[in-house]
């Protein structure tokens, strides 16, 4: 059975999908989201948000203090157990780099964009193929409760993440980028020590763990390998993989962990790639967010990303879909991709110098570990890694919303 969608389909309602059916919804556009889930409570990893991927749900209209948030009030940071770096965040900024909730992001977006009269979700389906058909309409085969069907739509927006049908049916030329790492994340309970959230990076002999306080009030922990370490840890029990992470620990965290690994819930293992798409659409179709860059987790990038690929996308498609200007989409489209490769292929480079130096595990690696943290108490060098990290911050270029 087939059929017609709306004008634009997105497949795929994340942070990226959702965002930008919202913006053309509510600008107008007649939107079908499609997203494989039933819901949107399950487990998330990408939910640090920095100021660039605030500032692009602010130009929206969304108010983040609609959806739980943590704002960590400390930064610590520890070589082989022992702290070398200590500061508190800025209070007196405006944004600063927050857990969020993302299935309640995602809700409130779709909420919103019901609310315009020109959207439409569904749920539990999932795109099996893209075809374009000699009307120039695209078919989208599809999977759904009621079994196999097809759906057509005026034009696609990719927005399905890595291995996706979108960017199978675009065959675009993929660029690897450096991303030898495996990802370990899980949750527990949350110190009653730590009066305060916080987020801590612990480093040492080839290992890396993140903990931050997440929005539930949980403890998040993220445990970095380097790819293809992780090995027999599998098959291995939690106790068993808890013990082999707490040597990398500081003495107050690896006795949290032993005390509270019954508590452990819904570990699962990140294989990170990371890479860009050259050449993000072809004629009736976009590819934006992960589909179109898969980023390296260092930095907490990919939401970020994503969020301001839709806030271009729509300012690009908004006037061709509607007419306001005498463009076609299929030109409008592929600007989107000149206008965000510098800001995807400059944090990409970034991103792939640190595990590097953390991960490495030989003797080399390890005095130069120790350097840095000596280094970093200098004005110079911190000046320096604070340029670099306002990129992760608040993004390479200017994203701002025109429609």
């Amino acid at each position: 059975m087939s059929t017609v969608a709306s004008p634009v389909a997105i497949i795929g309602a994340g942070p990226a999908g959702a965002l930008l059916a919202y913006l053309l919804s509510s600008r107008g556009v007649d939107t079908l989201l499609i997203e494989r889930q039933t819901d949107f409570a399950r487990e998330f990893r990408g939910e640090v948000l920095m100021p660039s991927g605030a500032r692009a749900l602010e130009a929206a209209g969304f108010d983040l203090d609609s959806v739980s948030t943590s704002t960590p009030r400390i930064a610590q940071a520890f070589l082989d157990g022992e702290p070398f770096l200590e500061f508190p965040m800025d209070t007196a900024q405006a944004l600063l780099p927050r857990a969020v909730s993302q299935p309640e992001l995602l809700e409130s977006l779709v909420e919103r964009a019901e609310q315009t009269g020109r959207f439409e979700l569904r749920r539990g389906t999932t795109v099996r193929g893209i075809q374009r058909q000699e009307s120039g309409r695209i078919e989208l085969q599809i999977r759904d409760e009621a079994g196999l069907g097809r759906l057509e739509a005026g034009y696609v927006i990719g927005a399905d993440g890595r291995g996706s049908a979108s960017r199978r049916a675009l065959a675009p030329r993929v660029l690897p980028r450096s991303a030898p790492l495996d990802i370990v994340w899980f949750k527990l309970p949350y110190p009653e020590a730590w009066p305060e959230p916080r987020v801590r990076f612990e480093m040492g002999r080839g290992r890396l763990l993140i903990v931050m306080h997440s929005p539930d009030g949980r403890l998040q922990m993220g445990w970095v390998l380097l790819k293809g370490t992780y090995g027999d840890l599998k098959s291995r029990s939690i106790h068993e993989w808890v013990d082999a992470m707490r040597p990398y620990a500081d003495p107050e965290l690896d006795d949290h962990l032993a005390r509270h690994r019954d508590a452990i819930s819904r570990p699962f293992l990140l294989h990170a790639i990371a890479d860009r798409v050259v050449g993000w659409s072809s004629p009736g179709m976009l590819l934006i967010g992960d589909a179109a860059h898969t980023m390296s987790p260092v930095g907490g990038q990919g939401i970020n990303l994503a969020l301001r690929d839709a806030i271009v996308a729509a300012n690009e498609l908004v006037p061709a879909l509607t007419g306001r200007i005498e463009r076609d989409v299929d030109t409008a489209a592929a600007r989107v991709e000149a206008l965000r490769a510098p800001e995807i292929d400059r944090i990409q480079r970034l991103q792939s110098l640190p595990p590097r130096i953390v991960m490495g595990r030989t003797r080399l690696h390890g005095l130069v570990r120790h350097a840095l943290t000596r280094a970093i108490a200098r004005p110079a060098a911190r000046a320096h890694a604070g340029r670099v990290l306002s990129l992760f911050l608040d993004g390479v270029t200017e994203v701002e919303l025109r429609v």
